[in-house]
């Protein structure tokens, strides 16, 4: 708990009065307080008024802090059964972590032209992306978003909603789409379609890391049977990394509040549970804006 400025200043208030009326050692003229014409008994009106006055200050804040803001608990109780499950503090963090993937979606969908209930067709996103080709864009890179695309449009109707089109853009997100990552991967970076990552390919100038010694201790670290080449599985553990991590603290962070906050060991948190110690709840499961410790760069 922090003490507010208020509490602060009547606490410093009450020190002068009372410094006033019994400290012992002499104080510099400019420091005292003035006292001319207050009497004892009316000294120690103003004291009680004082003690008071924090006394209700410290229990508002006491108070403020032993309870979550509604707007958390809503995010965190997603059905509004009054109480949070393992998955539902998850998809919190999760949604936490990933808030700031969540804005820039918005973004590229407002550049769309698109409202919350439409859908992007590939047509769509094809004219506004490869026809216009700001990015130099290959035949290849089509090939795949077109694939990935299909993948994310998950009742097949032809078009992504907004949700879809998240998963579009930041695959490595979504477990159910890292097989599609790391083909894009191999695609990409498998110079001679052998299934596997030579040092030369993982070093290539147009895909992988520069080579260097940063790249040799890298590729020398992902090798883990030592055959001097990276299969499937080696190469996903270097691309996919940073997520795994992050979805690993996140599984982590919700395991310790479970621990520390289930009392009744019924595997649900309620209101009350929650209340008991909001400040874990902010440690624990909530990221300070534009943390990227899951941002990707392995390139």
């Amino acid at each position: 708990m922090t003490l507010g400025p208020c509490i602060l200043c009547l606490l410093g208030l009450l020190g002068q009065s009372l410094l006033c009326q019994t400290d012992p050692v002499p104080i510099p003229l400019k420091y005292q307080p003035v006292t001319t014409g207050v009497t004892n008994g009316a000294m120690a009106v103003r004291q009680g008024s004082l003690l008071a006055a924090v006394w209700v200050l410290v229990a508002t804040a006491v108070a403020g802090d032993k309870a979550i803001s509604d707007e958390v608990w809503s995010r965190l109780d997603a059905d509004g059964d009054g109480l949070v499950t393992r998955d539902e503090m998850r998809s919190f963090t999760a949604g936490e972590r990933t808030a700031d993937l969540r804005r820039d979606t918005e973004t590229q969908w407002t550049s769309y032209g698109l409202s919350l209930g439409e859908k992007l067709t590939f047509e769509q996103y094809e004219r506004k992306v490869y026809h216009e080709n700001k990015y130099g864009h290959s035949s290849r890179r089509k090939e795949q978003d077109s694939r990935r695309f299909h993948v994310c449009d998950e009742n097949q109707d032809g078009g992504l909603d907004k949700d879809e089109f998240m998963t579009f853009l930041y695959s490595e997100e979504y477990p159910h789409m890292h097989d599609i990552v790391i083909l894009e991967t191999m695609e990409d970076m498998d110079k001679d379609g052998d299934g596997v990552l030579s040092y030369l390919e993982f070093t290539d100038e147009e895909e992988g890391m520069e080579e260097g010694r940063q790249a040799e201790k890298t590729f020398k670290k992902l090798d883990k049977d030592g055959d001097g080449q990276l299969s499937r599985v080696e190469v996903k553990q270097w691309v996919l990394q940073p997520n795994l991590e992050a979805s690993q603290d996140d599984e982590d962070s919700v395991i310790i509040v479970m621990d520390k906050l289930d009392t009744d060991k019924d595997e649900k948190l309620s209101r009350s549970e929650v209340d008991a110690d909001p400040q874990l709840i902010e440690d624990q499961l909530m990221y300070e804006e534009d943390d990227d410790d899951y941002a990707h760069d392995e390139f």
